[in-house]
Formats: C-alpha cells, sequence, structure tokens
C-alpha cells in the first residue's frame, strides 16, 4: 500500500463527526522502514512476550509502582499508571526513519487542511507501546483536557489536531481507541474530568472503534469523547506514533517542550535532512524571519553543519 492524501470527505468527517480513521494514509513500506528504529526504542511482541519480567529490566530498569491517590479497580475502566509504561519521546534513535514520519508530507497535509493554516506546530511527538498482560488498559469515556490550559472550542479557527499514525495492525483484539462523534455526544460538556459508563450508557452505546492497518491515521478534535480498551490478544501489541498539531501561536495548547532535546544527535541528524518547511513545525524561524542575520547564519551552519542553509541566505540577500 502506498502514501496518500487524505480526501475531501475525510477532512470534513474529521469536521463534523469530530474524528476520523484515515486508512493506510502512509504506505506500509514506510512503516515498515521505520520499524528497524521502532526496534532501538521496544522490544519486539516476541521478545516482550517471552520474558516480560526480564525485558522490562532490560528496557525501563525495575520500575517502582507510582504513588497514587486513588487505586482502581482490576476491573473496569481507569486510569492505570502502567497504561503508559512504555513510551519514547521524539527524536528517536536509529536510521532516521521513524523521525521522519512526524513530517510525513501525507499527515502535515491532512493537518494543514483540517486546520485551514500552513503555519502549524508539532507540538505532541512521542511513540508508545502497549503488551497484553501488562494491566487492564481499559479506560472511562473522556476527552485530552491535558493539552490546553482551556477548555475546547468547536469554532474552526480554535482547533487542534490529536493524531496517531499506526506502526502496526490495529484490530479488535488490540485494543483500537473508541470514539463518539460530537454529533452524538451533543449537550456534554468536553470539561467533563471523565464519564463511567453506568452514568451515560446512551454515550457508550454510541462509541466506534477504530480499527485500521499500520500507516492509518486516527485523527481528532479535542472535544471528542473517547478511550482506550482493554488488550486481549494474547501475545499481542501495539505500537502508535502520537503527532499533534495546532495553529502558530496558540501558545495555551501544548504537550511536550522539544527544545530540551536540541542537544540530542539525533535532532542535529534530523535537522540537518529536513526543508525549511519540515523545521518550521517545530518553531524553527524560516527563511525570512526577523531574527535571521549574517552572524546567526554563520553560527547555525557550525551547529548544523549538514543543513543546506541556502534558502535562509537567499531571503537575507533578497
Amino acid at each position: 500500500m502506498s502514501a496518500r492524501l487524505a480526501r475531501d470527505e475525510e477532512i470534513t468527517a474529521w469536521h463534523e463527526d469530530g474524528w476520523v480513521l484515515i486508512e493506510g494514509l502512509v504506505g506500509t513500506d514506510q512503516i515498515d522502514d521505520a520499524t528497524l528504529d521502532l526496534r532501538e526504542v521496544f522490544p519486539t511482541p516476541e521478545q516482550y512476550h517471552a520474558d516480560p519480567a526480564g525485558e522490562t529490566e532490560k528496557w525501563l530498569g525495575r520500575p517502582s509502582s507510582p504513588r497514587e491517590s486513588y487505586v482502581w479497580p482490576a476491573a473496569g475502566p481507569g486510569f492505570r499508571p502502567e497504561q503508559h509504561r512504555w513510551h519514547g519521546e521524539f527524536p528517536f534513535p536509529g536510521t532516521g526513519a521513524l523521525n521522519r514520519l512526524c513530517v510525513h508530507r501525507s499527515i502535515v497535509d491532512f493537518a494543514e487542511r483540517a486546520l485551514q493554516t500552513t503555519d502549524l506546530r508539532l507540538y505532541q511527538v512521542h511513540v508508545s507501546a502497549k503488551y497484553a498482560g501488562i494491566t487492564n488498559y481499559e479506560q472511562p469515556m473522556h476527552t485530552d483536557r491535558n493539552h490546553s490550559w482551556l477548555p475546547p472550542l468547536a469554532e474552526p479557527r480554535w482547533l487542534h489536531v490529536e493524531a496517531f499514525l499506526y506502526l502496526s495492525d490495529v484490530h479488535d483484539g488490540t485494543a483500537p481507541t473508541h470514539l463518539v462523534s460530537v454529533r452524538d455526544s451533543a449537550g456534554r460538556p468536553p470539561t467533563t474530568p471523565l464519564i463511567m459508563p453506568g452514568a451515560d450508557p446512551e454515550l457508550y452505546a454510541a462509541e466506534r472503534p477504530a480499527a485500521g492497518v499500520r500507516g492509518s491515521l486516527l485523527a481528532y478534535r479535542p472535544d471528542v469523547f473517547h478511550r482506550a480498551v482493554d488488550l486481549t490478544e494474547p501475545g499481542g501489541a501495539r505500537f502508535l506514533l502520537n503527532v499533534s498539531f495546532k495553529p502558530a501561536g496558540q501558545d495555551w495548547v501544548g504537550y511536550h517542550a522539544l527544545q530540551s532535546r536540541a542537544n540530542s544527535l539525533h535532532w542535529v541528524a534530523f535537522a540537518e535532512e529536513s526543508a525549511p518547511t519540515e523545521l518550521a513545525l517545530f518553531g524553527f524561524p524560516p527563511p525570512g524571519h526577523p531574527i535571521w542575520d549574517t552572524e546567526l547564519l554563520e553560527a547555525t551552519s557550525q551547529r548544523y553543519p549538514k543543513l543546506d542553509l541556502a534558502p535562509w541566505r537567499a531571503a537575507l540577500n533578497s
């Protein structure tokens, strides 16, 4: 399956339903290439399930049990810390193929058309893994209130895109996210911290699973009710790349402070292979920005020796 661009009706579905699963947006060959890098972040399902305790200690050490003010029952939905045990943050080690997926043209094109601007910022980017048997992954219905200081607004100019790129095939046994159309959740305030099944059975009845092949993109709005479900396939696992976008200037929206990794050799390698438009997604000043002068360009060339600064120099001299 080759990469493609989102269809107009898929953009419309994101606006009108609040979420959309875009099947096969990124080519499976590109996903499979990136899997080599993923193996430098997480064990394979076979490795993990052959020795869960040993692999956990090898990769994570001996993680202590977090102190929680509330311990969720073993059965039923809950927010359990072990649900997020396995994760890795950008930039990723390896060949660079996994890093390039973060700025894949098909994904950025979707975000630009959905948010109706080309001046975007990539504010969340990390990979996550789930392995069967670690915990009960089921969660209650909620919206992601941890992406913004403010309650979500449905007005198009204030929206942002939260998205998962599937790095593995996601089916009923490997915990597809369940989501509810904003049409079906109308009248329910998205500021509600969580909704348990008994409190709103109609909302749960309206949820739909977002199953899809690797390379599919699940994108949703910040006001969409959704939840994780348990990973039930014996020996199963699920791998995702979180990529979330916002229009430039929305300082109240955020998740990762990516500049904290500016000294990473993986970031330098990524930056040196990137175009100005790709770097701009991370807040890197584009050609023509008033910050640039000859002295700063020279210093930047020393920090990123292989970065082609010709577009910046041309804008400075124009």
